[in-house]
């Protein structure tokens, strides 16, 4: 949900009184059947494939996915090859081109004799319950919803409406991501499933980081899978949305529905390598062992019971955020951030501070309030720049205008509007995190993140590699002007410097939205 909607939302909750038609959820969930993952089996492809290509020096292997092509690819090739499961858990499951080509894929291998289950947020399900339904006719596939609107689900408005008694419950949200094929691959990060996350929107786009992974690692992954999908925060989506009409009917629409999907995303030249030098999966897949990275992967997630509000006071060390704050706590020369919302609260700027006084260099890469689809976040980061620039660390914003004219990032944004959305720690060049949490209070407090922290010199040097390529593509190095705290942006155009004294180009509909609104957002929301 974008910043914009969730104040519009939380202004009708401060104008409406709780109407009898407001509905919560029974207690509890209605029966379902315990599920479990299925284990890899050397009796599988690709079990086979990922037992071969561990390197012994670690007990993971893992490749950097950062290129969107290279990402949808890896999907699509492990779904094809799948012969016994897929788990799929996702914030944001589009009805668009990217999730109907996804889908295709992992309906498919349901055809096939392949296990599906898939998990949802419920946030966003008002726009594919129909897609969904859909697909649910197929056999071999169970889809689960996270912590479910109880009423008014045709649209988003009347969903949050009717749940207006209920806002501490609805507020949080499951903002997971992973995709695991046969117990043996994995891939996990930043990328929702939707034409933004993948290069395919005709208005804004992100760059985004995924983490291809085998090894053990993975039943680690599957376990925390579990964990949500036997949750009683889970329920069946088919106790929500269900259909009288014959299930032929209702896969003849979903293939109608996702034939859009056909050739929307060709399989990459099988000898054309990504930024990093990676060949796509679907090139390597067949040349086993498949070339990874090792090392050690720790695998850790919220509880689903974070929906409870236990973490809403910040002080709860079981969270994702507690954990990448101590890894970066520790840190002893040097920490990169990448995170598209920043907002570090009192704590984090605390924490910074402490790590500084040691002489750590702290490099944070954000967006610009120009690249950012959440401006009153981005506003909300804007108040802590001048204690972060006055203790020294090193703030960066995305340029989306000199990022157009890369060579190659520009021509895959086409004439969109590039963005950041990964959520990258790099500490010490050897320890990497990558997940789903961002550097905010809606992560830390509010909804539930997954995360690894990689042992590898190796990775954490092909991520800072890439963040070099980003800093040169294009972004502004803020810093403050003499005297007092007043923000400046530098950009380098054309080999010049040019400074700017206002966040540069903010369109005039943003700056009257940060003006008005903002001063009525609680920062608990954003």
């Amino acid at each position: 949900m974008s910043t914009c909607s969730r104040f519009a939302l939380y202004l009708i909750l401060l104008a409406a009184t709780l109407a009898s038609g407001c509905a919560t959820l029974p207690a509890p969930p209605p029966a379902r059947q315990m599920g479990g993952a299925i284990a890899r089996s050397d009796a599988t492809v690709l079990g086979r494939i990922a037992l071969s290509s561990v390197p012994a020096s670690g007990d993971s292997g893992f490749r950097p996915i950062p290129m969107s092509a290279y990402s949808m690819d890896a999907r699509l090739t492990l779904a094809r090859l799948a012969t016994q499961s897929l788990d799929l858990q996702y914030y944001l499951l589009q009805d668009d081109v990217t999730g109907h080509t996804l889908l295709r894929a992992v309906r498919d291998a349901a055809v096939r004799g392949v296990r599906v289950r898939i998990l949802v947020d419920d946030l966003y399900t008002a726009a594919s319950d129909a897609m969904l339904l859909e697909l649910s006719a197929y056999p071999n596939i169970e889809i689960r919803l996270f912590n479910p609107f109880a009423a008014g689900r045709g649209n988003s408005a009347t969903r949050w409406l009717f749940a207006l008694n209920d806002f501490s419950r609805v507020n949080h949200r499951m903002h997971n991501k992973m995709f695991v094929a046969d117990g043996a691959f994995a891939i996990a990060g930043g990328r929702n499933i939707a034409d933004e996350y993948f290069f395919s929107s005709k208005e804004g786009n992100f760059i985004d980081f995924d983490l291809l992974i085998a090894g053990a690692a993975v039943p680690r992954m599957e376990s925390i899978f579990d964990n949500y999908w036997n949750s009683p925060r889970v329920w069946p989506f088919l106790a929500f949305e269900s259909s009288r009409e014959d299930p032929a009917i209702l896969r003849e629409r979903f293939e109608k529905r996702t034939a859009d999907a056909l050739g929307a995303y060709p399989t990459p030249a099988s000898d054309a390598p990504d930024l990093l030098g990676w060949l796509p999966v679907s090139a390597d897949i067949g040349k086993t062992p498949i070339k990874l990275l090792s090392g050690h992967i720790d695998v850790f997630a919220d509880d689903p019971e974070k929906v409870s509000g236990r973490s809403e006071g910040g002080t709860d060390k079981t969270t994702v955020t507690y954990r990448v704050l101590a890894a970066i706590g520790a840190a002893q020369s040097e920490v990169t951030i990448g995170s598209p919302y920043f907002i570090p609260g009192r704590a984090g700027i605390d924490a910074m501070r402490q790590v500084r006084a040691r002489g750590v260099e702290i490099n944070v890469l954000t967006n610009s309030l120009a690249s950012n689809d959440e401006p009153f976040a981005s506003a909300a980061y804007g108040e802590y720049r001048p204690a972060m620039l006055k203790m020294g660390v090193n703030l960066y914003e995305l340029n989306p205008t000199e990022l157009k004219n890369d060579a190659l990032i520009g021509q895959a944004l086409h004439s969109t509007t590039g963005r950041s959305h990964s959520k990258l720690v790099i500490i010490d060049h050897h320890l990497t995190f990558v997940g789903s949490m961002n550097m905010d209070l809606r992560s830390s407090r509010e909804n539930t993140e997954f995360g690894m922290l990689v042992e590898s010199p190796e990775l954490a040097g092909e991520v800072l590699g890439l963040a070099r390529k980003v800093l040169s593509a294009g972004t502004f190095k803020l810093r403050l002007a003499e005297p007092g705290d007043r923000v400046q942006w530098v950009a380098s155009q054309g080999g010049e410097e040019k400074v700017y004294d206002d966040e540069p180009d903010v369109d005039l509909a943003t700056q009257m939205q940060i003006l008005f609104l903002f001063p009525f957002v609680p920062e608990s929301l954003l």
